[in-house]
């Protein structure tokens, strides 16, 4: 049964919410495309979608007319508000012609992972300060038992 029929005799109820996906290969640097994936469930063919950052519209694509979903194509420069998630959402013509617009999807992160070089400097800097720490412990050490042999000495001449 084709979705305007569906959404004529569900009149003006929701139509459920899109999943939302990234789709491989993933970014691994900010520069990097990313791809994100946005389908509409059953039978909503051909339903126009619109992508959200942060609350602010992105990009705007209508899928095909048998197909349920879009694939949004993003450039690494286009993503600069970084840690706000992704939403989709989707709408179709609904009862006497009126746009119906899903509920927002579940929010989807982009997540870069961390430069070599930041792990390297992280791992070589807690290295020294742990050998400092060291250090300072057998300093520590070695001056307590040097004071009580002192001590051992100054006892035995008295």
């Amino acid at each position: 049964m084709p979705w305007t029929i569906l959404l004529l005799a569900a009149g003006s109820l929701a139509i459920p919410r899109p999943s939302i996906r990234l789709v491989p290969p993933h970014p691994s640097n900010q520069e990097d495309p990313i791809h994100i994936a946005c389908m509409a469930p059953g039978n909503f063919l051909g339903a126009n979608f619109t992508l959200y950052r942060g609350g602010q519209v992105v990009q705007i694509l209508q899928a095909h007319g048998d197909q349920r979903g879009v694939t949004f194509n993003l450039n690494g420069s286009s993503s600069e508000a970084s840690g706000e998630p992704f939403h989709c959402q989707y709408g179709v013509l609904g009862e006497l012609s009126q746009p119906q617009l899903s509920d927002l999807s579940e929010p989807v992160n982009v997540s870069f992972p961390v430069p070599t070089w930041i792990l390297v400097l992280s791992l070589s800097l807690a290295g020294a300060v742990f050998l400092l720490a060291g250090l300072v412990a057998v300093v520590l050490v070695v001056r307590r038992v040097k004071l009580k042999n002192l001590q051992k000495k100054r006892h035995v001449l008295r």
